[in-house]
Parts: structure tokens; C-alpha cells; sequence
């Protein structure tokens, strides 16, 4: 009864935190990239904490937490003026780029 009960409390709390972090990763430039940097250090404290309390729900909250952390930062780490894209690669710009030069 008593891990029903944790459940019902973490349950929440994720889903206030994918809020946050839906609305995070939202944002536009230098707006963006501050508020996943923060969100996600904010994140990677509270996943580290609750992974103190070894209770298996907060165990496993605080396990969600630090991957939302880990993908927060990464979001944060984006260049804001990316013009290639290493996973987007056009082999055929690159031909037409070495024909018109010679």
C-alpha cells in the first residue's frame, strides 16, 4: 500500500516535469538555450536527490529526471546558427559546388 501511495505522488511529478520540459525545449535562440541549460541542471539535482531517498518509485523518478536532465543540457549545448547538419549530409551540393569551381 504504502508504494501505491509513493507512485501516486511521483506520477505527478513527472508530468509536471514533462510540462516544463516540453515547454522548455519550445522556446526559440538564446531564450531556449538558457532556459534548458537551467531546467536541465535544475533536473540532474532533483533526479541525483531522489536517487538518495532508494525508495523504488523515487528511484525510478529520479532516474527519468537526470535522462530529462542529459537531454535538456544537450538542447542547451545546440549552436543557435547551424548550417550543416551532420546527420542531413547532401552528397549532391557537394558535386554541383566541385563542377562550378572546376
Amino acid at each position: 500500500m504504502y508504494l501505491y501511495v509513493e507512485f501516486l505522488v511521483t506520477i505527478p511529478i513527472l508530468l509536471i516535469c514533462y510540462q516544463m520540459y516540453a515547454f522548455s525545449v519550445s522556446k526559440k535562440g538564446a531564450e531556449k538555450q538558457k532556459s534548458c541549460q537551467t531546467l536541465g541542471i535544475v533536473y540532474m539535482t532533483f533526479g541525483i536527490t531522489a536517487l538518495i531517498a532508494r525508495q523504488p518509485a523515487f528511484v525510478f523518478m529520479g532516474l527519468i529526471l537526470i535522462m530529462f536532465g542529459f537531454r535538456l543540457m544537450a538542447t542547451g549545448l545546440d549552436r543557435m546558427d547551424k548550417k550543416i547538419f551532420i546527420d542531413r549530409y547532401d552528397d549532391e551540393e557537394l558535386i554541383e559546388k566541385e563542377n562550378v569551381n572546376g
